[in-house]
């Protein structure tokens, strides 16, 4: 039960991160520095459970090694939506802002990482095959879109359409938001 509400929270919390680049709400940059600190209370509380249980059931060393695998990795979802928090809080605070086409992209591969959490936490919450089958050939695609968008975003830079500065946060978060995609596809 608690491996479900730390899927939901880190999904909640990475929904939260992309709110903060897209409206710039410092409420919101707090809220996702408050779910750090639930996401890392679970982390530490489900580890002592798997170890405990481990422990006390030696036969159960397969699952609970799974375990601790899952929330590692739910663990360090939640550490890329801290950096997309602070990547916003940057721009924020230095008045960056990308092109209209960068940020047309981020919108859509956003999306695509809400999705890809989305069909995560379903997974995990109804230990569904079924749905984390559905999860690597997103991650798949997310991978494929990542790249054209480090292509577009090349190009933007040759023509002058993107600063230096946009186009490193921008780079970032893509490498942010694979890294995600990545770790539901582990999970999956």
């Amino acid at each position: 039960a608690e491996i479900k509400k730390m899927g939901k929270a880190v999904r909640n919390m990475v929904e939260e991160a992309l709110d903060v680049y897209v409206t710039g709400d410092e409420e919101r940059a707090y809220e996702v520095a408050a779910s750090d600190e639930v996401i890392d209370n679970y982390f530490k509380e489900i580890q002592n459970m798997a170890v405990e249980s481990i422990r006390q059931q030696p036969d159960t060393v397969f699952a609970g090694k799974e375990y601790l695998q899952v929330i590692t990795y739910l663990e360090r979802i939640g550490d890329y939506a801290t950096n997309l928090d602070e990547m916003a809080q940057k721009m924020n605070e230095t008045g960056c802002k990308f092109s209209e086409g960068a940020q047309k992209e981020l919108d859509i591969l956003g999306d695509a990482i809400q999705e890809i959490l989305r069909l995560t936490v379903e997974a995990l919450e109804n230990d569904s095959d079924y749905v984390a089958r559905r999860i690597e050939p997103l991650e798949e695609v997310i991978d494929d879109m990542v790249l054209l968008l480090k292509d577009r975003h090349t190009a933007r830079l040759c023509e002058g359409i993107c600063s230096i500065d946009s186009g490193l946060i921008f780079m970032d978060i893509l490498t942010y938001y694979e890294r995600t995609a990545d770790q539901c596809s582990s999970i999956a």
